[in-house]
C-alpha cells in the first residue's frame, strides 16, 4: 500500500468527519482595524504563540502518533518520550486552536491536521511550515533593516540587561496592560461598594486599585508587591498625587506577616495567580480568605483556560507562555478556583469574561458561616 491509498484508507474513518472548532480568532477578518480596541495589538504581538505550538507538535511527530492511535496522554508521553504534563499542556493549546480534540479522555486529530499535518498525506506541509521556522528569526532583525539609528532597537529589553532593568521593562510593560484592563474591570464591578482598607496583592504600579478608586467611596488600598516591583513602580509614577489612599508594602505575600488581627474589606488578586502551582495558588486564596473581614469580597483577574465565548484559546496559550518562562507557573480553570472559594464557605461566586481576553472572578464570604 502507497502513501496515497495509506492515506486515503485512514480517512474513510467517520471520525475524521468531525467539524474543525473555531479556536483562532482572525486577526484580520477582512475588516477595518482603525476602530479596534487594544486585544487586536496585543493578538499580533502574541502571534508567534500560535505557530511555536504548532511547530513543536510538528517537531515531536504528535499528529502521527495520535493517528496511530496513541489516543491516550500517559501512551503518547511514553511513545514520544516526552515530559507528560508539559506535553499534556501543549495538547489543551492544539485543541484550543482547532487541530486536535479530546473526547472522553482519547484525543483525536480535527480534519486540518489529518489533511495536512500527517506525514502520510498527499497534502502534508510539515515541511514547509518548519522551514517557516527556520526563517523566523531573520524577521527579528526588521528594525535593523530599515533604520539606521541603533537607539530604535534599544528600546527593547535584551536578555543581557542587568535584572532590575529587566524588573523595570516588565513593570512598564505590564502596567500599559493592566490600565487598559483596568477600565474593563471597573465597568464589570461598577455596582460594588468596595470597604476598606483594600489589599491589592501584586498589583505591580497599581492600574487596577487607582482604577477602581475612582468608582469608589473614600478607601485605603494597600499595594503589596516585591521591593524591585514598588522601586520601578515609584520610577514610572514619582508624582504623589498617583499614590493618594494607596501605602505599598514590600514583601511576598505567601510569607509575609502581616500585623496581628489586620483583616481587609476586600482583596485583589490580579494576573497573579498563573505565576503558582496549583498548591501555591490555593495556598495564596486561603491565605486571602483569613484576612478578610466577615463582610469581605475578593476579586481575581486572570487569563483561565476554561474560557468558552470570545477568545476560547488565549487561556490555553497563556498557559504555554507560564510553562517557558515561569518555574512552576499554571494557568488554572476558573471552575477550579470557584471550587476552591466554594470550600472556603464562599456562596456567591460570579465569573465574568471581561470584552477582551481574560476573565474575573467576584466572590462574597457568607457571614453567618466560619472560615475554615
Amino acid at each position: 500500500m502507497n502513501r496515497n491509498e495509506r492515506y486515503n484508507q485512514s480517512m474513510k474513518n467517520p471520525n475524521s468527519v468531525t467539524p474543525v472548532k473555531t479556536g483562532v480568532q482572525d486577526l484580520l477578518g477582512g475588516k477595518n482595524t482603525s476602530d479596534t480596541g487594544f486585544q487586536f495589538l496585543e493578538d499580533l504581538s502574541t502571534a508567534y504563540w500560535y505557530s511555536e505550538v504548532l511547530f513543536a507538535a510538528i517537531e515531536i511527530s504528535l499528529f502521527d502518533l495520535i493517528e496511530q492511535g496513541n489516543h491516550d496522554p500517559e501512551s503518547l508521553a511514553i511513545v514520544l518520550d516526552c515530559r507528560r504534563e508539559p506535553l499534556h499542556r501543549l495538547m489543551k493549546a492544539l485543541q484550543g486552536i482547532g487541530l486536535i480534540e479530546q473526547e472522553r479522555g482519547c484525543w483525536r486529530n480535527l480534519p486540518a491536521a489529518r489533511r495536512y499535518l500527517l506525514s502520510e498525506s498527499p497534502d502534508y506541509i510539515g515541511n514547509f511550515l518548519l522551514y517557516r521556522k527556520y526563517i523566523q528569526n531573520t524577521w527579528q532583525n526588521i528594525t535593523e533593516k530599515i533604520s539606521r539609528n541603533p537607539g530604535h532597537k534599544s528600546r527593547a529589553v535584551k536578555p543581557d540587561d542587568d535584572y532590575e532593568t529587566r524588573n523595570f521593562h516588565y513593570v512598564r510593560a505590564m502596567d500599559e496592560l493592566a490600565r487598559q484592563k483596568a477600565g474593563e474591570i471597573a465597568g464589570l464591578c461598577s455596582t460594588m461598594v468596595w470597604n476598606s482598607p483594600i489589599l491589592d496583592i501584586g498589583g505591580g504600579a497599581g492600574a487596577l486599585c487607582r482604577r477602581l478608586l475612582q468608582n469608589t467611596i473614600p478607601a485605603e488600598v494597600i499595594l503589596l508587591d516585591l521591593p524591585e516591583v514598588i522601586r520601578a513602580a515609584k520610577i514610572l509614577y514619582p508624582e504623589p498625587d498617583y499614590w493618594k489612599r494607596i501605602r505599598t508594602i514590600e514583601g511576598n505575600f505567601l510569607t509575609y506577616k502581616f500585623r496581628g488581627r489586620e483583616r481587609f474589606g476586600a482583596i485583589i488578586i490580579s494576573n497573579f495567580l498563573h505565576i503558582y502551582n496549583k498548591e501555591d495558588a490555593k495556598s495564596i486564596i486561603r491565605k486571602s480568605v483569613e484576612l478578610l473581614r466577615e463582610d469581605g469580597q475578593i476579586l481575581i483577574h486572570d487569563y483561565f483556560p476554561d474560557r468558552s465565548e470570545s477568545f476560547p484559546h488565549k487561556g490555553l496559550l497563556y498557559d504555554i507562555n507560564m510553562m517557558l518562562n515561569t518555574c512552576e507557573g499554571v494557568c488554572h480553570d476558573s471552575s477550579l478556583v470557584a471550587s476552591w472559594l466554594q470550600e472556603m464557605k464562599f456562596e456567591k461566586i460570579e465569573i465574568l469574561d471581561l470584552p477582551s481576553d481574560s476573565s474575573i472572578i467576584l466572590a462574597s464570604i457568607n457571614r453567618d458561616r466560619k472560615r475554615p
